[in-house]
């Protein structure tokens, strides 16, 4: 394939990943310091609130590291350890991550998709933290040896440290090759959508390019943390750099939209036009007004209500914190926005008035929108303006904020935003309300030596649990590496699952070695987990093991 061709393929996926997730809202699902005890972990807490999430509208959900830190139960997962425990192995002091175990996690991604939501994980790439003081880590295989885990490091795989950990060699092909195969057997693992890239100023962009562009990350959206206000900056970075593969966290617009919260109604709003990639770069922008980096260090500390209006009526990806919506008070303010920007934020904005204190603007969608932010701390604005709405049409303030105004014979309205407040109109008979969706979802468990589940042997051995819906199927399909051992043509490999309710097996397959494929569907009837085990029939050499992949899809329930 020539290089043309290539470019023009590779702008054709990623606008195609991109689109996806433009009619959307995103809920950080964390902060820094979230608690998460072990009897009511932050995995077990989304599960239980998704089908909350998915009723106010968000429409996908960015959550917290999942490789188990170096720090153990009191890492929050930015000083990841092993590429392979997401709260699976005993080691580093604990057993699950601060956040929870991999089968809590499995769950509530499972939980997550079936209220319809998209899931988002923070991969950590740019460093390892947790190593001997000599840049060598080991980690547990499956059997709980230390030193048979996959892909140990020496300091030959780092180039130097950051502050919270050894910087990791891109250039090293044995690094570079095993970050690729494990963020394929992560994302195969969960199931996941996206990935937010940690200090994507910290990681080589050709690395980062030739990752998103391999096995499963090929298929996932990106949002970068590039952390620079220089807008133009961040649109190199993310056009030229990455070449349009990535979006970016709009850092420019966060800090034009905290000097407008913080300057109490003297900011010249017109500075918010062009400040954000929202401005340049719409479809490549996720717009936020908090995160968990900037609440602890530079939070907005007031009208943040302004701030949200505008990132949930404008173009770009708005992003809601956590602390925000559930701690700050802002979730009743926020419920209409997100209400709002799912039903009416689409198409080309057109700036239909600006001054120092009042923005005008429409979105011109077939329904259309038409937003007035006002700074002011004492007075109320007005201004005619024009729009694309049409000869005398009722319109209704959908944020509750204003009464509805009627447009004149030429389609132009009057439109009047209380101090310190928005307006977000469009044409009156609309009912609050979402359209819901459910997803299956797709989850492998890879068993071997190295890794964190057993190989297949002639015991009886665990594979892992699913959580899925009564009255749906659980489909399975079982791929197998072919024992280096001789083995007869009588010898046979045996797949079972058992329910909560039974101490038999709900269900047995077996085949053999000649396939190396096996699959099958089961009917479940109740609500519950539901568990995979394995076991060879081998007569002549009892030490065979072998390696395998279980892909299951299922339905979750949309509560725990």
């Amino acid at each position: 394939m020539n290089i043309k061709l290539k470019k023009i393929l590779f702008l054709i996926l990623s606008t195609l990943v991109m689109s996806k997730v433009q009619a959307g809202v995103l809920l950080q699902g964390f902060y820094w310091d979230a608690p998460s005890p072990s009897n009511d972990t932050w995995w077990d807490l989304l599960a239980s609130r998704s089908q909350a999430l998915s009723e106010s509208g968000f429409t996908a959900v960015w959550i917290p590291p999942v490789l188990k830190g170096a720090s153990g139960g009191y890492s929050n997962g930015y000083d990841p350890f092993d590429d392979y425990d997401l709260g699976s192995k005993d080691q580093r002091s604990t057993y699950g991550t601060h956040w929870g175990t991999k089968e809590q996690l499995m769950r509530a991604t499972a939980i997550m998709r079936a209220n319809g939501l998209d899931v988002y994980f923070d991969n950590v790439l740019g460093h390892r933290s947790g190593d001997d003081g000599l840049g060598n880590f080991s980690y547990v295989d499956a059997y709980g040896v230390v030193g048979g885990g996959r892909f140990p490091k020496s300091q030959y795989d780092f180039n130097g440290y950051n502050s919270f950990g050894r910087q990791v060699n891109y250039f090293n092909a044995y690094t570079k090759d095993n970050l690729i195969m494990a963020g394929d057997w992560l994302i195969n693992a969960l199931g996941v959508q996206g990935m937010r890239i940690d200090m994507a100023t910290n990681v080589d962009s050709s690395f980062l390019k030739d990752y998103l562009n391999a096995k499963a990350m090929a298929s996932q959206f990106v949002v970068s943390e590039y952390w620079s206000e220089n807008l133009d900056d961040l649109e190199y970075y993310v056009m030229n750099q990455m070449q349009g593969r990535v979006s970016a966290f709009d850092f420019p617009l966060w800090g034009r939209l905290k000097d407008m919260t913080n300057d109490g109604g003297f900011y010249d709003m017109r500075r918010l036009m062009t400040a954000g990639l929202n401005s340049r770069q719409p479809n490549h922008a996720v717009t936020f007004v908090e995160n968990h980096d900037t609440d602890r260090g530079f939070p907005t500390t007031q009208n943040k209500h302004l701030a949200y209006a505008f990132i949930l009526t404008t173009e770009g990806y708005p992003s809601v914190f956590w602390k925000d919506y559930f701690q700050y008070g802002l979730k009743d303010i926020l419920d209409p926005l997100i209400w709002v920007h799912e039903k009416f934020a689409f198409g080309k904005l057109a700036w239909r008035h600006t001054d120092e204190d009042l923005l005008i603007y429409e979105r011109l969608s077939q329904t259309g929108l038409l937003v007035g932010l006002n700074d002011n701390q004492v007075f109320e604005k007005s201004m005619w303006v024009q729009t694309n709405f049409g000869s005398f049409v009722t319109l209704h303030d959908y944020t509750g904020n204003a009464p509805d105004i009627r447009t004149e014979a030429d389609g132009r309205v009057e439109v009047r935003v209380p101090r310190n407040s928005y307006v977000a109109y469009s044409v009156k008979g609309f009912h609050r309300g979402h359209d819901l969706k459910s997803y299956s979802i797709n989850q492998q468990f890879a068993g071997a030596k190295d890794l964190d589940i057993k190989p297949a042997t002639t015991n009886l051995e665990t594979v892992g649990r699913v959580f899925v819906k009564e009255d749906s199927n659980l489909n399975w399909e079982l791929y197998f590496s072919k024992p280096n051992q001789n083995i007869n043509s009588s010898d046979k490999f045996n797949i079972y699952v058992f329910s909560e309710e039974f101490i038999t097996p709900i269900f047995t397959e077996k085949t053999s070695f000649d396939t190396l494929n096996l699959k099958g569907t089961i009917k479940i009837k109740n609500t519950g987990w539901y568990e995979f085990k394995t076991k060879l029939d081998v007569k002549d050499n009892k030490s065979t093991s072998v390696d395998y992949w279980l892909n299951v899809n299922y339905q979750a329930p949309k509560r725990l």
